[in-house]
């Protein structure tokens, strides 16, 4: 039987997983500084991935328009997750209990079996490796079609980092604005709020947008904390979901595979990826902490 939390430990560094609740991150902490925003006892108690400090985006990330999409000429129609907003988000995966398949000092590998449902019509096996190592949490993730024929399935990961006096920097080609419904309207090059190419206060406005083009690791500095945080992401996860909303306790920097609403605006990059039957979606992302 999995265990409701498992605690990964290498050296100062120490790493506790929820496998049950979303297969989640429920925090991590480097000599003493939580580099992730800790999941909070609420969260715990209800099993709501939403108070983790990180979970799985599988089999897609953000919103599917209405919960609906057209697939080799048949309409697809999925459960609205995320009431009341009338659109399907963040895929299954969070929602879904996960086993732990594996586990030692350092590293865990963390299990889901997705058979078809209202939440997602085809099936696939998902994976997460998570290992410490020093000062560093690498997350290998891995989603395999387990049907006949060739679907999306697309995996990413959705990180809280605390909010008071954070400063991001990232390089990005272009970010979608989107419309009063949350979905995107028009992708443009970064500018104001929206342009982090140099370190800027994250609290300076509200977003939940996303990049395109990002380009090496996004970094995140905290002028009282001794330790910053440098995200880097495998060739696969070449987008970037940035949410921030006044007044909350963290925000999120979301390595992602493929744009919101992806199924929606095929034609655009990256689009959402299509896996053959017994084919993989692999990729890779990497949280180190470094001396400021």
């Amino acid at each position: 039987m999995t265990a409701d939390v498992i605690t990964l430990l290498h050296g100062a560094d120490r790493c506790e997983l929820y496998p049950r609740i979303g297969g989640s991150i429920g925090g991590w902490t480097v000599d003493g500084q939580q580099m992730f925003r800790a999941a909070n006892a609420a969260g715990v108690a209800a099993r709501d991935a939403f108070g983790m400090a990180s979970f799985p985006l599988v089999p897609y990330s953000n919103r599917i328009a209405q919960g609906r999409f057209e697939w080799n000429g048949n309409v697809i129609s999925l459960a609205r997750n995320f009431a009341p907003e009338p659109h399907s988000i963040h895929g299954v995966g969070f929602e879904s209990p996960w086993q732990c398949a594996e586990s030692t000092g350092s590293s865990a590998l963390l299990t889901l079996i997705h058979e078809p449902n209202a939440g997602w019509p085809w099936p696939f096996e998902a994976r997460q490796r998570i290992t410490l190592a020093g000062r560093e949490l690498v997350l290998e993730l891995r989603a395999v079609n387990s049907g006949s024929h060739p679907v999306p399935l697309a995996f990413g990961h959705h990180p809280y980092f605390p909010l008071p006096g954070a400063r991001l920097a990232f390089r990005a080609r272009g970010v979608w604005l989107k419309g009063d419904d949350d979905l995107p309207r028009e992708q443009v090059a970064p500018s104001g709020r929206f342009d982090f190419s140099h370190a800027a206060p994250v609290e300076r406005a509200d977003i939940d947008h996303c990049f395109t083009g990002w380009s090496g690791p996004a970094r995140i500095e905290w002028p009282d904390r001794p330790l910053a945080l440098e995200i880097s992401g495998s060739p696969e996860l070449s987008a970037a979901v940035v949410y921030v909303r006044s007044g909350a306790d963290g925000f999120c920097f979301e390595p992602v595979p493929h744009i919101n609403n992806a199924l929606h605006l095929r034609g655009y990059e990256p689009g959402m990826p299509i896996v053959a039957p017994g084919g993989t979606f692999s990729a890779r992302i990497r949280f180190s902490a470094l001396a400021r």
